[in-house]
């Protein structure tokens, strides 16, 4: 009896380990439920189960996913067994581990899915959130505070991964010194009409947030986790765009897109303030949305000539050139941007307008359900997008 109780305890505290549908999981179980990111994961499974079909030989593929994000393991062999499905599976949690923290199961063998309740709603994965009683200063804090207007704004963030040192930059006056005098090129760059309207608290400080992640990377990570962790930690707010210095190395000096955007304040392309504020408002841009695509000289999100999101900008060049006051209403402008003061006389949200292309193919809804972006802006080049790489973080969590 007793020998019975232990197994049986083992089995409930393994299974309460993962957050998953599935009791437990090893080789050839299959997952279940909705798929984060699917219009990708499906892509990638399809080109895997091409090459199969090209060799003439036999594809076992394994899944993760969470709010995070998506990852696989796969093997293309002449005969699969037992040692196939193991190095499928092993190779997926290899990346699981860095893209999902969740757990891997069977998706499909050759042509045939076996992963079930694909189109059921993604429920969101559960983070652990709480607050590190170390990380507790006076000045400091873990949430938005107060608005002190309705605007839209741009909130900033201080970042730390799991174990990094703390070196205060939210509550040492030092980052909200370099954001103003970066707003100020911003004011520069416009000729003196508008600069971004930030988030500050009524005692009129820039309000920055607090967040250390829990889990401590090394130095490659993309934006999946760090955006699903920051949206679980409540900062979602279509109203808003998320802006951090992540106080780590990396091997970039920054990344960004519509919602939240990050610099690496110990990568080797930030050595400096100056390179601080060129790489923020280089990213913040691309919070923004830019490069569009019909933006002139696009280039994968950034442009061909010198200007801020020239990237990258090998002379620093302060310069907003194509992206501001170009004249074609069929295309986003960033003196349009609803993050600008004063506002235009016809602002745009970039959050709302990216996740409502979202929207059409099945990525999460938009904040206006009833906004036309197609009539808004008619450039061809923007009717052709499908945002296949958009998910809408200010209701991912809710």
């Amino acid at each position: 009896m007793k020998k019975k109780f232990i197994f049986l305890f083992a089995i409930v505290f393994y299974s309460s380990s993962f957050l998953t549908n599935n009791i437990f999981a090893e080789i050839k179980v299959p997952g279940s439920g909705g798929i984060n990111y699917w219009n990708d994961f499906e892509k990638f499974y399809k080109k895997q189960l091409k090459k199969s079909q090209k060799k003439n030989q036999k594809l076992i593929f394994y899944g993760s996913t969470s709010g995070g994000g998506w990852a696989t393991g796969f093997k293309i062999v002449k005969d699969i067994n037992d040692q196939v499905h193991e190095q499928a599976y092993k190779q997926c949690m290899k990346r699981a581990k860095k893209y999902t923290q969740n757990e891997c199961f069977l998706f499909a063998i050759n042509d045939k899915i076996v992963w079930t309740n694909i189109d059921e709603p993604i429920a969101s994965v559960k983070m652990n959130l709480e607050i590190d009683e170390n990380d507790k200063k006076p000045g400091r804090f873990f949430k938005d505070q107060p608005d002190v207007t309705d605007e839209p704004q741009v909130h900033f963030i201080y970042i730390l991964n799991k174990d990094s040192e703390d070196n205060e930059w939210d509550i040492n006056g030092k980052m909200e010194k370099e954001l103003l005098a970066a707003n100020e090129k911003v004011f520069e760059m416009t000729k003196g009409k508008q600069k971004f309207r930030y988030d500050m608290r009524e005692d009129g400080k820039l309000d920055i947030s607090f967040v250390r992640f829990n889990k401590q990377y090394k130095g490659n990570y993309g934006m999946n986790y760090p955006d699903a962790y920051l949206t679980q930690k409540g900062f979602n707010d279509p109203n808003k765009l998320y802006f951090a210095w992540a106080d780590v190395k990396h091997r970039d000096g920054g990344q960004g897109s519509v919602h939240h955007g990050y610099i690496f304040l110990q990568s080797k392309y930030i050595t400096n303030a100056n390179k601080r504020m060129m790489m923020t408002l280089h990213e913040i841009l691309h919070v923004n949305g830019f490069a569009w695509p019909c933006t002139k000289g696009n280039s994968n999100g950034h442009t061909s000539s010198s200007t801020v999101i020239g990237g990258p900008v090998g002379d620093d060049s302060y310069r907003l050139g194509v992206l501001y006051d170009h004249g074609d209403d069929t295309c986003p402008d960033f003196k349009d941007s609803a993050f600008l003061e004063p506002k235009s006389n016809n602002p745009f949200n970039p959050v709302e307008l990216k996740c409502a292309m979202a929207a059409e193919v099945g990525r999460g809804k938009a904040p206006n359900e009833n906004y036309d972006w197609r009539n808004r802006y008619s450039h061809k080049k923007l009717q052709k997008i499908k945002a296949k790489r958009t998910w809408c973080t200010y209701n991912v969590g809710n």
